[in-house]
């Protein structure tokens, strides 16, 4: 699998073949000081351009991170099949409630209470430029 700098649509593709069954991720961001952070994100939605969409809220640890180093891995794994799929890109902190609207789940308010109106809710979009996977 490609580690160039820019995952081709049929690279990504692969990729979204075989992550696009896992639910969670495991986001890793860098902290100012330098520091690496991992935790479990639910993925919302994949797109065909290698796009990955998450909900967070803003005062969370991750968006600081991401605000000062935008550079992320996530890392899936499926125990059933066996796979790992380890991706790297850029994250954006986004504010666009149409967006929200047409990812929201209402499944969403475990974690997000006030719901989509949430003034607190952003969505992390990831830029996805490597990847590799194993199987």
């Amino acid at each position: 699998m490609s580690t160039a700098s820019q995952l081709s649509p049929n690279e990504f593709d692969t990729l979204k073949h075989h992550i696009q069954d896992i639910r969670i991720a495991l986001l890793t961001t860098q902290a100012p000081d330098g520091s690496l952070r991992t935790r479990p994100m639910a993925t919302h939605q994949l797109d065909p351009d290698g796009t990955m969409w998450f909900f967070t809220r803003d005062d969370s640890a991750k968006v600081v991170h991401i605000r000062h180093h935008p550079a992320i891995a996530l890392g899936f794994s499926n125990p059933q099949t066996q796979v790992s799929v380890s991706t790297a890109g850029q994250a954006e902190i986004v504010r666009d409630q149409s967006k929200v609207d047409a990812l929201w789940d209402e499944g969403l308010r475990d974690w997000f209470p006030e719901g989509k109106d949430d003034p607190n809710l952003v969505l992390l979009r990831i830029t996805t430029s490597q990847g590799e996977y194993w199987d």
